[in-house]
């Protein structure tokens, strides 16, 4: 029990001391006359700090409960106005730390460049629930990068009635506080081609079709089910909706479409080929 109760009390101290470096580099640049949007994780986080002189800090990082982690910093200047942000990269700065906290950390400084580390460049300013979002067309560098960008998560959670700031890493200002609202999505704030992605009522379509393949993926072999929907382009479902049956307990991602058809893979038929039969019902929102 002795050794049980040092354990608990040193991973308490990391996790204490990680959020302490993060806290203070925190203090130290609001100091400063900035705008800040941020992401707070669990350990990890994203800040972007404009600043009044013209430049600003994107300040990238992750931290373990014993002590090591990263941070991933880029440098530069931007652009901005009531509803645009253009950030232009120029210096990049990667801070290693270590669990044993005598050693010093390891930092690098680089110039940013094509074969660097990559950040958004291109915002929109959107407005939604008293929350101002940073919302970016770019295509993620980090994570599922071939599929979805900021627009296709923020559409997926608001025509699932879910609140984006809470179900993923997006920039938003601590300027501003969520309340609950009921108001309809104002789309005049996102670009055209990303509009018929927001819903202005819940689209309802069933599983036509269910097709078995076989994968073989770095030397493993398993099976994906190719599920074929009855509604496509022309009942406005668009590539990377989400739909849900009636309980939650199977969702399906829309990963191609056709005019009256649209398709998506899952995993879940395998041991459930029964629960969620041909006919099924699914809904975007129930």
């Amino acid at each position: 029990m002795k050794y049980i109760n040092i354990l608990i009390l040193f991973l308490i101290f990391s996790c204490s001391n990680n959020k302490t470096k993060s806290n203070g580099n925190k203090n130290v640049i609001q100091n400063i006359d900035t705008l800040r949007y941020s992401f707070n994780g669990f350990n990890n986080g994203l800040n972007l700090d404009l600043l009044s002189n013209g430049t600003f800090i994107n300040d990238d990082y992750l931290f373990s409960c014993f002590g090591n982690g990263e941070r991933k910093r880029v440098f530069g200047t931007y652009k901005m106005d009531s509803t645009n942000l253009i950030l232009f990269p120029k210096q990049i700065e990667f801070i290693e730390y270590y669990e044993n906290t005598r050693l010093k950390p390891k930092k690098i400084k680089i110039l940013y460049g094509p074969d660097s580390l990559k950040i958004k460049t291109v915002f929109k300013v959107i407005n939604w629930n008293n929350i101002k979002y940073l919302i970016s067309e770019e295509f993620d560098y980090s994570w599922d990068f071939k599929l979805e960008n900021d627009y296709i998560r923020f559409a997926n959670c608001l025509n699932s009635g879910l609140e984006p700031k809470e179900h993923g890493k997006y920039l938003v200002s601590e300027n501003n506080i969520a309340s609950n609202s009921n108001d309809e999505f104002n789309t005049n704030q996102t670009p055209e081609k990303w509009k018929k992605n927001f819903l202005k009522n819940p689209i309802s379509l069933k599983i036509e079709n269910i097709v078995q393949k076989t994968i073989i993926d770095y030397g493993e072999e398993y099976s994906i089910y190719v599920v074929k929907l009855n509604k496509g382009e022309n009942q406005l479902v668009q590539k990377g909706m989400l739909f849900e049956n009636k309980d939650s307990t199977f969702w399906l991602k829309v990963d191609s479409t056709s005019q009256n058809s649209s398709y998506g893979r899952s995993t879940l038929y395998d041991e459930n080929k029964n629960i969620y039969p041909v006919g099924t019902i699914l809904k975007t929102k129930w």
